[in-house]
């Protein structure tokens, strides 16, 4: 274990010299501070505003409470400039002494023109203001920054993740996942095969600065796959007219030696903007506090607590480019998400003690492993028409997954395929999307949108393992949605929405061989060409009560419906990432939901929350289960088959979240959630059910001072409950025991002179706690998650005026 604790001795050892650094720096006492207002909004802080200090051009941000500081300054006369999208730029001189600092308010005024624009760029088509909705902004994906974008933001209630080690996660909400939930990028959903449990999502999480999470049926506006819920990644805010912007950022991890960083450079030079982000990172094996585990009555070695050929690496990088005219804005996107990752070596086949042995290196990925490509493109284009505005979104996608493994695990024979070829399955994915809607505001009071979406996508198969044939698939929709203010604290939305979907897919056969070559079996999938079509619908209320509206009450009631996968239908091979054999249902027909969902949020001065419950009953919900009777794989150590079937089936739970600002220091937050499926036809759970779960969250903010700001210390503890029973746990699953993990955190901002550095310590699982997480797809062979992690974080924001 000596190889990760080396790397965090020296970690700790620059973390101390960078403070001594810091505390011994010659800092003079003239300092400016203020604080921003919107006087159009009741004087409301504007957070992330962008302040120069002229004429030396010394940039800063406003912080979340519309706060900002420069300190080091001489003796002199300065000018204040404060920009922001939306609002006139605001300009005041100010004269500075030694020892003294001044306060300064800046009010700024709203920009008929500019805040046209940047409504627009914000817009949605408004179905979530009667869902529950979280909206997270650049602040808490750095706080809460975990190894992937998914786990980033299991923080919140209801959302939770499946994954594979500690490089690989997807998202789910409420309990769905895969083809039940969309993420949108940019405007344009992401296609990645998301199908597939153990395949990630392919986002680079530095350059995610604003996201919202719609939980509930979101299928009206985003598509049929929406039924589960929708997280939109949004496009980071346009920077104001002749300013750049820049950041350099790193992060460090102790458990597994994993190093990573991002630059990105943005500017804006009369209103045609271009911004670059560059990603790398790189991690080795990861430790676990086991030396051993169990699987089918064997007990299996474990390397120094070390998960060999777990290591990883990932590379970004992302062009983003466009203008903005009083005629509307454009935006041009390239970008591409590599990652190269290992997967446990006893995790693949019957996992034998010699294939555990160390190998030497803890950072090398060998076989088995996957690695990803996915290339994006897009063209947000949206024109404005005094309030009413056309936006159009078009995208082309590129996803190249590859697995790899031995040809011997599939028993083919060696005379047929060279023995150092282990490409053992490859997807290759392109997508074509078409997006557009018209927002038209018939009265203050009243707004329609009408709107369409068109995709196509091609599948292509590789490598010497069969899972899915060559296919194609068709998704086109339209909608219209009615927004009406009847009161001034009562909004009503209702809508409706036809799809139309085809899949269509290849005949193909694959032989299967003994061990003397001759061929004993054959795996078939069947060409198919299905058409698919029905409708969705919703209705819903948002009442404000409260003399100033403190309290909001949001209800929705939604028909749903998704068009079957054609890996549900014609699958038929091991799934290696998921251990066992899969197949597909020929004749699946679509399934269809009914939702329903309340919930009430309340915004008080110290206490704030929202607690919100739901109820889904899915008709002809498809899912994977274990043959009955049991039916075995050909395929040698495949085991039983699962294929996809069909039943009725129920998920209901709730939510509780809340925050209490105890008094100007200390800060209490707590959130719960539980989630019960119930599949009506075998009266049991449905598999990967997420356990219910108690998060608390207390923090100690420091008062700011001349060297730095934002500072806090932070003590977090997580209780998730037990899946076990019948209530719990498909009758495929494994019973996972309750758990506890606890963390602690400290953070801020330094003051380097006149340039600001964010700086994050966490101890994940502090008491080094060995746990199995049900979602993890190594729950399947009793391998427990992640130790005891040490996490460093560092930020500089830079900019200035052009």
């Amino acid at each position: 274990m000596s190889h990760h604790y080396c790397f965090m001795s020296s970690m700790f050892k620059q973390l101390v010299f960078l403070c001594w650094l810091v505390l011994c720096t010659n800092i003079t006492q003239a300092q400016i501070s203020g604080l921003i207002v919107d006087n159009h909004d009741h004087a409301h802080p504007m957070p992330n505003a962008n302040v120069v200090l002229l004429p030396d051009s010394v940039f800063t941000t406003s912080d979340d409470k519309g706060r900002f500081l420069f300190s080091e300054l001489e003796d002199g006369t300065y000018e204040l400039s404060c920009t922001y999208m939306g609002f006139v730029e605001t300009k005041i001189p100010i004269e500075v002494k030694r020892g003294k600092t001044p306060f300064v308010k800046l009010i700024m005024e709203p920009s008929a023109e500019m805040l046209e624009t940047m409504v627009v760029v914000d817009e949605h088509y408004k179905q979530e203001e009667t869902l529950q909705a979280e909206h997270l902004d650049e602040l808490f994906m750095k706080e809460n920054m975990e190894g992937t974008f998914s786990k980033t933001i299991e923080k919140l209630p209801g959302v939770s993740s499946i994954n594979v080690g500690v490089g690989i996660a997807k998202p789910v909400i409420r309990g769905l996942s895969a083809n039940r939930i969309i993420v949108n990028q940019q405007g344009i959903k992401q296609e990645s095969q998301q199908w597939g449990s153990d395949h990630g999502l392919e986002i680079d999480q530095f350059d995610v600065e604003r996201v919202e999470i719609i939980k509930g049926p979101a299928s009206l506006q985003y598509g049929s796959d929406g039924l589960g819920g929708v997280i939109n990644i949004m496009p980071a805010k346009l920077l104001p007219t002749n300013t750049w912007k820049g950041s350099l950022e790193g992060v460090y991890k102790s458990n597994n030696g994993h190093w990573g960083g991002s630059t990105k450079w943005g500017l804006n030079w009369n209103d045609v903007f271009l911004t670059a982000r560059y990603s790398q990172q790189a991690f080795g094996d990861y430790r676990v506090p086991a030396t051993s585990f169990d699987y089918n009555n064997y007990t299996l070695p474990i390397f120094e607590n070390t998960l060999k050929n777990t290591a990883g690496k990932e590379r970004n990088w992302s062009i983003e480019t466009g203008l903005s005219r009083k005629w509307g804005v454009t935006r041009l996107l390239l970008g591409r998400y590599q990652l190269e990752a290992g997967l446990f070596s006893g995790a693949v086949g019957v996992p034998r003690a010699y294939a555990l042995d160390h190998d030497g290196s803890y950072r090398d990925i060998d076989v088995p492993k996957q690695e990803v490509s996915h290339f994006r493109t897009s063209l947000n284009q949206t024109f404005l028409f005094g309030e009413d505005h056309l936006a159009i979104d078009v995208g082309f996608q590129r996803n190249l997954r590859q697995e790899f493994s031995y040809p011997e695990f599939h028993s083919i024979p060696a005379s047929l395929i060279d023995r150092n070829n282990t490409l053992a399955l490859e997807l290759l994915l392109q997508t074509y999307t078409l997006n557009a809607h018209y927002e038209q505001h018939r009265s203050h009071d009243s707004k329609w949108v009408y709107g369409g979406n068109l995709q196509w996508q091609k599948n292509i198969r590789g490598g010497f393992e069969f899972l899915l044939p060559n296919f194609s698939t068709f998704r086109g929709g339209i909608f219209t949605i009615s927004e009406q203010r009847v009161r001034e604290n009562l909004l009503l939305n209702a809508g409706v929405r036809y799809d139309f979907g085809q899949n269509q897919t290849d005949y193909f056969r694959q032989f299967v061989w003994n061990s003397n070559e001759v061929v004993t079996d054959s795996l078939i999938a069947p060409a198919t060409h299905d058409p698919f079509h029905n409708w969705s619908a919703s209705i819903g209320a948002n009442l404000s009560m409260g003399q100033e509206g403190q309290w909001v009450m949001k209800v929705n009631l939604g028909k749903s419906f998704r068009v079957p996968y054609p890996s549900e239908t014609v699958s038929n091979g091991i799934h290696h990432g998921t251990f066992r054999h899969e197949m597909g249902t020929v004749d699946l027909k679509s399934e269809h939901g009914y939702q329903f969902d309340i919930g009430i949020a309340w915004e008080l001065p110290k206490f704030s929350g929202s607690i919100a419950g739901y109820f889904n009953y899915f008709d002809e919900y498809i899912y994977l289960g274990p043959t009955f009777p049991a039916r075995f794989s050909p395929l040698p150590e495949a085991g039983q088959i699962f294929q996809y079937r069909q039943d009725d089936a129920i998920y209901t739970g709730g939510e509780l979240h809340w925050n209490w600002m105890i008094n100007r220091f200390l800060e209490w937050e707590q959130a719960a959630d539980f989630v019960q499926s119930y599949n009506v036809n075998t009266q049991l759970a449905l598999p990967f059910t997420p356990q219910p779960s108690i998060k608390n969250d207390l923090k100690f903010r420091f008062k700011d001072g001349k060297y730095g700001e934002g500072m806090y210390i932070g003590v977090n503890h997580a209780y998730y409950m037990g899946a076990n029973g019948p209530n719990r746990i498909d009758r495929s699953e494994n019973e996972t025991p309750a758990f506890q993990l606890l963390d602690i955190s400290a953070g801020g901002t330094f003051l380097l002179r006149s340039q600001t550095l964010n700086w994050k310590l966490k101890v994940q699982n502090l008491l080094n706690t060995s746990y199995l997480n049900h979602l993890s797809r190594y729950r399947l062979i009793n391998v427990p998650e992640q130790g005891r992690n040490v996490v460093i974080s560092l930020q500089m924001p830079l900019g200035g005026h052009l």
